[in-house]
């Protein structure tokens, strides 16, 4: 097991998600310890919230061609930034690229499918 400095009391503490510092009382948090992991957590968020966000704004921005368009091109920079192969080095697992790579695809999939129809309507 790898050890890390405790961030709050600077002893040496196992690195395991649950460890509870034996000087101080400090949890080692999903967030503490490597980098990787921070940046896993802020990737999990953008693959959640940009989807969500994305239709959110497409569904008040259907009142006219403009607003669809500028909601459209909103949500095509959403999609580029929670794109996984921006994020490729953070899976763990073929299962976590094959999970987040289908999660993706599926949510534009149907976003697209949702501005095509919008614009055909207006």
């Amino acid at each position: 097991m790898k050890l890390i400095n405790c961030p709050e009391c600077d002893n040496e503490i196992l690195e395991r998600i649950g460890t509870v510092c034996p000087k101080c009382g400090h949890t080692v948090g999903y967030f503490d310890g490597n980098d990787k992991r921070k940046k896993y957590g802020k990737f999990f968020a953008i693959s959640v919230f940009v989807p969500f966000i994305s239709f959110i704004t497409i569904i008040f921005a259907s009142v006219s061609q403009i607003s669809l368009a500028i909601a459209s091109v909103f949500y095509l920079v959403l999609a580029y930034f929670s794109c996984p192969i921006r994020f490729k080095d953070l899976f763990f697992t073929r299962y976590e690229k094959l999970f987040f790579w289908t999660i993706w695809t599926l949510a534009n999939s149907l976003m697209v499918t949702m501005i095509v129809n919008l614009f055909s309507k207006l």
